[in-house]
């Protein structure tokens, strides 16, 4: 497993409950962990956070998880940043559904409700791409 200890984890997540297990769960991971509660607030906490991976709801209020992970990219092209790992969190599991996450940009989907060994290896390797890419940088 990845080193955790230093990693910057930003999740967006709209439902309290949610937020609690996602906490909850995350704690146990020993990362530094940011909870917003929409994607614009997601897209925000990006822009300045110096984030290695976002955690992303899909279905929130204000926008969604696909908006805001092409927000993020767009942002990324536009000012040439290191791309930032983007994990889908959503009971969406359908294939098409997970193929228009992928086509949106995202690197992975873990279904909810949470597995934890799916998220302990989606983040795994959500942050050794991100540390190669700051690497590539």
């Amino acid at each position: 497993a990845q080193d955790r200890r230093a990693a910057r984890v930003l999740a967006a997540e709209d439902n309290p409950t949610n937020q609690r297990v996602l906490r909850a769960v995350l704690d146990t991971f020993n990362v530094d962990l940011t909870l917003v509660g929409d994607g614009r607030e997601a897209v925000e906490a990006w822009r300045t956070g110096g984030f290695d991976v976002v955690l992303m709801d899909i279905q929130m209020p204000e926008l969604d998880g696909v908006e805001a992970t092409r927000a993020i990219r767009a942002i990324e092209a536009a000012e040439r940043r290191p791309r930032t790992p983007v994990v889908a969190l959503s009971a969406n599991a359908m294939t098409h559904q997970v193929a228009e996450y992928l086509a949106a940009g995202m690197d992975a989907h873990v279904a909810k409700p949470i597995e934890i060994p799916k998220l302990q290896a989606a983040l795994d390797a959500a942050l050794q791409a991100s540390s190669e890419a700051r690497a590539a940088a």
